[in-house]
């Protein structure tokens, strides 16, 4: 899963060479990650350093203008991965990933933001997003009134969220904004309501009711619904509460982002094994001409290779971001999950939790609209996307059950891909679902009623989806 992930502007100060040396400074500087014998000589930029179990590698992309580093190490918790990918004068792009591993043990992730990051913005070498500078201190709303403004109006586009913090009506904030600026820096700005300016002037801006105490956060993706942190109920007198909701939600987005290709570690990696086949190619002219053919052979399957290794990485990145959001629904803010599992255990995979989530969007079509109830259900459902999959199967049944008169080969072939054990009674058929036996049906071999299909589809959906 990815514990951090985050990509913003860079000015020219920060060169390849710089790079490098920060990337060996952010190393030697770590208490447990620093790897001894670390010595470069300057000239190469492609380069490994490790030991029994940490290891820093530096490629380079010339051919791009891209240069990176990976770290990884292993510990109890898994593999981990930290990735700082540089495009000169441009966007620096970080990422820190954990891999499960046979000896990984339960982790949460904590939500900070690494070494390096703060190395960057503290010497110097972030550049401004938009209007704004990436940094970690807070933004007044004062100073910053007519770029904002201009921001919320589509003029400027931004590379990292914005998260808006409005006072109480006591005068204070709902969380300490050195804090959040802190944990948010180079993930998001946070602008705070100062003296002149209130937040409720942006309330129709923001699609917000402006309430005192609101915490507002605008993402860089328009199609993005904007979210709001509310001052009631128990978070109201909880800054810490309030930054851990603040944190989360930013850090949700930003670690569920797709980079381009070269924005990875892998993606570069694939890119720079492009040029060096493409180097090898460019010599084709110095062999023989009988090889001719040979080599063109050889030359699309490499491409094919390469475009196959582009779509693997795209794929991986794909299901990365899909991973990261379920996990990060799974470890719950407050390390509690809403609900605890019982003895039953799924059947396939997602069972319980599909089953769970269409109960509770049949009980929403019969709650009242605008009750606690009502809202409760439906943020529930908003936030737990689930596939349907107990009402395709009960489309799946009442189709193929439809004016049953004998178990033929499809027929069969379909109940025992859907998990349903079927042996012979003499007379009649047994039909089991995954083999429990509180879930059985008893159907005859053959049927001249041609209700007797509706009416054990019926059966099934009732007794077992």
């Amino acid at each position: 899963m990815i514990t951090y992930s985050t990509q913003f502007p860079v000015n020219d100060k920060l060169d390849k060479k710089t790079f490098v040396e920060y990337v060996i400074r952010w190393n030697q500087g770590s208490k447990y990650d620093k790897l001894d014998n670390l010595e470069w000589d300057e000239e190469s930029f492609s380069v490994t350093w490790e030991d029994s179990v940490k290891k820093l590698i530096i490629e380079e992309l010339e051919q791009k203008g891209i240069i990176a580093s990976r770290f990884q190490k292993e510990d109890n918790h898994g593999l981990w991965k930290t990735d700082f990918i540089l495009n000169y004068g441009e966007y620096i792009t970080i990422r820190v990933e954990l891999e499960t591993t046979e000896s990984t043990t339960d982790f949460y992730p904590s939500y900070y933001p690494p070494f390096f990051v703060k190395q960057i913005i503290y010497w110097g070498f972030a550049a401004e997003d938009g209007s704004l500078p990436v940094g970690s201190q807070g933004l007044s709303l004062d100073t910053y009134d007519k770029y904002i403004r201009d921001i919320l109006e589509g003029k400027e586009n931004l590379w990292l969220p914005i998260v808006f913090v409005s006072k109480k009506s006591d005068g204070d904030y709902p969380v300490n904004i050195s804090d959040l600026a802190f944990k948010l820096q180079g993930v998001a700005h946070t602008i705070y309501e100062d003296k002149n300016v209130g937040i409720t002037q942006y309330a129709e801006r923001l699609d917000c009711n402006g309430a005192r105490g609101s915490v507002i956060i605008v993402y860089p993706n328009k199609y993005m619904k904007r979210k709001v942190i509310n001052p009631f109920g128990a978070n109201s007198e909880n800054p810490d509460k309030v930054l851990s909701l603040i944190t989360n939600a930013v850090y949700e987005y930003s670690n569920q982002v797709m980079r381009l290709d070269t924005d990875t570690w892998d993606g570069m990696m694939n890119a720079k094994l492009h040029f060096q086949n493409s180097d090898l190619l460019s010599g084709r002219s110095i062999l023989e001409e009988e090889n001719t053919e040979l080599y063109e052979v050889f030359e699309e399957q490499l491409h094919k290779t390469e475009e196959a290794n582009k779509n693997l990485n795209l794929e991986i990145q794909r299901l990365t971001v899909e991973n990261q959001a379920l996990r990060m629904r799974l470890a719950s803010k407050d390390q509690k999950p809403l609900l605890y599992m019982g003895e039953e255990i799924d059947f396939y995979e997602g069972e319980i939790r599909e089953i769970i989530l269409e109960i509770l969007e049949t009980c929403l079509r019969n709650t009242p609209k605008g009750t606690r109830r009502d809202h409760i259900v439906t943020d529930l459902l908003e936030n737990n996307i689930y596939d349907h999959i107990p009402a395709k199967r009960r489309e799946q049944i009442k189709v193929a059950l439809k004016g049953y008169k004998t178990l033929g080969g499809s027929l069969k072939s379909l109940l025992g891909s859907m998990g349903f054990i079927i042996t012979d009674d003499g007379k009649h058929y047994k039909w089991t679902y995954f083999g429990d036996h509180r879930y059985s049906a008893t159907v005859a071999k053959t049927s001249s009623d041609h209700r007797a299909g509706m009416n054990m589809a019926s059966l099934i959906d009732n007794l077992m989806l």
